[in-house]
């Protein structure tokens, strides 16, 4: 897997601000990313960041799932900025609340010589902005559009990761995404964490099987 340097990210996983002041950053950094870059010094750096706080989160994960859900979220945050335009940063624990309802998921099912389901669920605003931003048109109420917006980002996000495990000889098929509303998830040796963005905070869930 590439190297994920982020530059909010290094700054996150230093524990120097609180949240109001990193959201700002964020904000700040979507519309210039030297202004995160001038607050970072050479303590801060770290190559691979993200696979730093997911890491850190991960604690009796079961060894065998390790690799995926570092990658996952490895190539799922570099997909924010890539597909979503959003600057963001994930967090070191695991997320163990719900959303505010009401809340939406999107997930998606990798079977074959692995069993891996990911996604994401957020508050009713935070999903409308994450479709915004994937769709590039306003989406003021929850709609088709929404639902569907989202979906194809996590379908073409999965679809990039089981291009990546078959590049490691480890084939998987796409199962078809999967939408929830009000969902707790439930999914087995599941790692909930939660990601601060510029258009707001929300969780990805991942485990072996689905969990919505």
């Amino acid at each position: 897997m590439a190297s994920n340097f982020s530059i909010v990210q290094c700054l996150f996983n230093r524990d120097k601000y609180e949240l109001e002041e990193m959201r700002r950053i964020l904000v700040e950094a979507e519309q210039d990313e030297s202004s995160a870059a001038k607050l970072l010094s050479e303590d801060d750096m770290d190559i691979n960041p993200v696979r730093t706080a997911v890491l850190r989160s991960m604690g009796k994960i079961h060894p065998a799932q390790m690799d995926y859900y570092v990658d996952y979220m490895e190539m799922f945050m570099a997909a924010m900025k890539t597909m979503l335009h959003t600057e963001a940063v994930v967090e070191r624990v695991p997320c163990t609340e719900d959303e505010e309802q009401p809340c939406y998921a999107t997930s998606q099912r990798l079977s074959g010589d692995i069993n891996f389901a990911a996604g994401l669920i957020a508050s009713e605003p935070v999903y409308l902005k994450l479709a915004e931003r994937y769709s590039e048109e306003e989406i003021p109420e929850m709609d088709e559009l929404a639902k569907d917006s989202l979906e194809e980002f996590i379908n073409v996000l999965n679809g990039m990761f089981s291009v990546s495990l078959g590049e490691r000889k480890i084939e998987t098929d796409l199962e078809l995404p999967r939408f929830g509303k009000n969902v707790s998830p439930h999914g087995s040796h599941q790692l909930r964490l939660r990601v601060h963005s510029s258009v707001g905070s929300f969780q990805v869930v991942m485990a072996t099987d689905e969990f919505i």
